[in-house]
């Protein structure tokens, strides 16, 4: 009976000591302190590679936008109709552009969830690995938005060169040499201080105290909207609002 009671007790110490080590090695993967720093890069690596593509839509935007200035003030309905395909690129590219900009948005997201996953999670290297794999999405978004613009750039010079053709002169006319002045065209390209509509928040899951607002210490968990903060706070309150967010949460 004693053999058995020690036996039990034995067997009693062991699963504790399993427990308590299972235990430790979940702790020491939550505090993994290399995990947090790898995945906190790639998350930085998206998110800057998210404002390239957005900085690229916007040339691609203002390039199409000027492209139709250039068909409208063509000289020749020769020059128009080409000014009107290079500007119909231009329009394709801005699309193309703005498109692959939400996407490295969203994978910037995806990153900023993975950093924190492995900030509090109890599987960092799992966490790490999605953030790069999102950080890769988002530079590939982001080269994708870069080319549409270089497309864009590329068409609004086709379209300038297109305006400025002139009439060819009669062939049994005598050819009179005349000033061409070209149309004055005037391009203004306003840039907006504020990402609101390329990246979106859980308005619930921010405010986390419930009381119908995100101040600066929620947003903290949201690098994107810390940034932007400033410029979303529209009545300066120091406190967003679900309409201030309306953009961020559509």
């Amino acid at each position: 009976m004693k053999m058995q009671a020690t036996l039990l007790g034995l067997a009693l110490v062991a699963a504790l000591g399993a427990f308590a080590t299972a235990t430790a090695d979940a702790q020491d993967a939550r505090l993994d302190p290399q995990s947090k720093v790898d995945a906190a890069n790639a998350a930085e690596q998206a998110v800057d590679d998210a404002h390239a593509a957005k900085e690229a839509a916007e040339v691609a935007r203002d390039a199409a936008r000027e492209a139709r200035f250039m068909e409208a003030g063509a000289l020749t309905a020769e020059g128009a109709a080409i000014a009107a395909d290079a500007a119909s690129v231009a329009d394709q590219s801005a699309i193309e552009a703005r498109q692959t900009s939400n996407a490295a948005g969203n994978a910037a997201n995806e990153a900023l969830g993975a950093k924190t996953a492995a900030e509090l999670g109890n599987q960092p290297d799992r966490a790490v690995a999605e953030a790069r794999d999102a950080a890769t999405t988002a530079e590939l978004a982001g080269n994708l938005s870069a080319d549409a613009a270089a497309n864009a750039s590329a068409a609004v010079a086709a379209a300038e060169d297109a305006a400025a053709m002139s009439a060819a002169p009669p062939e049994s006319e005598v050819l009179v040499v005349t000033e061409v002045v070209k149309p004055e065209v005037t391009i203004v390209s306003k840039h907006p201080d504020s990402i609101v509509g390329d990246y979106h928040v859980d308005f619930a899951a921010l405010d986390t105290n419930k009381d119908g607002v995100i101040d600066t210490s929620e947003a903290s968990t949201n690098p994107t909207l810390t940034a932007e903060y400033k410029a979303v706070d529209a009545n300066h309150d120091g406190k967003l609002s679900k309409t201030e967010l309306e953009g961020w949460t559509q």
